[in-house]
């Protein structure tokens, strides 16, 4: 509008100067005197206004609703017709912007908004900017107020069914040697000291030997413990944010992850995304949140395939261990892997996700083989809900579509009852 004005202006003159009309050196004079005022409207006004948020601090998970109460401030009590209010946010999916006005002498006013919360991460929030303007909008003004805050987004947690047939809730019995963060009366071995290790579990001796921090991991009896793979290398994924397989692998690993740490049992947890995570087996609440929060910060482009993480994780497994497995790769020598695992004794347990059906490259294969290797398999689709998908396995729904398609063969169709010709009558 204000190049239009002023391409106005420019036309007057031109032709006043041409034909020394004088209305038309009027018109130019009042557009200018427009101009001028609402340029000093826009920085007095802008001048005097005031505002403040009050953001939650969270945490929050995918489902929650994130609200916020704003106040702006008009001290000039001068009316504005029109006033944007934004919190700039990356939170995807959510929008932060409001209009409003001040009448003449109106002072304060308050703006709530909320958004729902779709995607896991570590996000931004701020700062917030007011628009303001002169009443012919020629000269709006961003005004910023307050910082930027972060807010990080758990992944959603489901009640799942018992995908481990609550062979880790029941001690099997045999006595074994397993590193653990309890304390015991044995020292099974040390380790690098890791942020919330406690100071009288470092073991002084090797400390002083290697020059780094070293602590202690003790024995613990014969109990079942958990470990859970969530597979985050970039080239196993398909979809994008919410509807994406790593989103999917996400809500599954958080929800095992809690189920099975508050029924006291020990988990470990192993992730390799954009930050890496080796979580030793343990049940307190302060593991099950810093898995969370991993889950959370990690983003799917990890090159740490899932034979490697196997590999690692081999000397660390006893008779009485689950593996659960959470991917959406291909087939490759990690099926291999983990038919040698369940030969050994140890429950193997694999959640594939289905890649076509999140837009993705097809890893049908993978399926058959787990099933020729004697691994208990769940497939999740895109859409599905994961409550329900785990509750039936891949080979479960296999024998049930082949049932149904032998029975529907089976059943004999209908006769049709021959028509005898109607003779005619001559």
């Amino acid at each position: 509008m204000l190049l239009a004005i002023i391409f106005v202006i420019a036309a007057k003159l031109v032709n006043t100067v041409a034909t020394g009309f004088d209305l038309s050196m009027r018109l130019a004079y009042l557009l200018l005197i427009l101009i001028a005022v609402s340029w000093v409207w826009s920085r007095v006004g802008a001048v005097n206004m005031r505002a403040s948020v009050n953001r939650p601090t969270g945490p929050f998970s995918v489902g929650d609703t994130l609200t916020e109460r704003i106040i702006i401030q008009n001290s000039n009590g001068a009316p504005k017709a029109w006033v944007e209010v934004e919190d700039k946010t990356t939170l995807p999916d959510v929008e932060f912007r409001e209009v409003t006005s001040f009448g003449l002498m109106v002072t304060f006013k308050r703006v709530d908004m909320e958004a729902a919360l779709t995607q896991r991460g570590e996000y931004d929030l701020g700062p917030l900017v007011i628009r303001a303007s002169d009443p012919f909008n020629l000269f709006p003004r961003d005004i910023e107020f307050e910082g930027v805050d972060k807010v990080l987004v758990y992944p959603r947690v489901l009640p799942i069914p018992d995908i481990a047939v609550s062979r880790v809730l029941l001690a099997d019995g045999h006595s074994r040697r397993q590193r653990m963060n309890v304390l015991s009366t044995d020292v099974a071995s040390v380790r690098e000291y890791a942020d919330g290790d406690p100071i009288g579990r470092i073991h002084w001796l090797t400390t002083a030997r290697t020059g780094e921090l070293m602590v202690k991991q003790f024995d613990q009896g014969s109990a079942g413990e958990m470990w859970v793979i969530f597979d985050q290398h970039a080239d196993a994924q398909a979809g994008e944010g919410k509807d994406s397989t790593d989103e999917y692998g996400a809500t599954i690993a958080a929800s095992i992850i809690d189920k099975y740490t508050r029924t006291f049992t020990d988990v470990g947890y192993i992730a390799h995304g954009s930050i890496s995570l080796l979580a030793t087996p343990d049940h307190t609440g302060s593991h099950r949140e810093n898995i969370l929060r991993h889950i959370a910060g990690s983003k799917p482009d990890g090159n740490v395939p899932i034979m490697e993480t196997l590999a690692v994780l081999d000397r660390e497994l006893f008779v009485s261990s689950t593996v659960v497995v959470i991917t959406a790769s291909d087939e490759g020598n990690w099926i291999d892997a983990l038919g040698v695992l369940r030969r050994r004794g140890i429950q193997v347990i694999c959640i594939v996700l289905d890649r076509e059906s999140f837009g993705g490259e097809s890893n049908a294969s993978v399926f058959p083989r787990l099933s020729m290797a004697g691994i208990t398999t769940y497939r999740i689709y895109h859409g599905d809900d994961i409550t329900d998908a785990l509750g039936t396995t891949a080979d479960a729904d296999a024998a049930a579509a082949r049932i149904s398609a032998l029975y529907s063969s089976n059943i004999p169709e209908p006769e049709t009852a021959a028509t005898e010709p109607t003779p005619t009558v001559s």
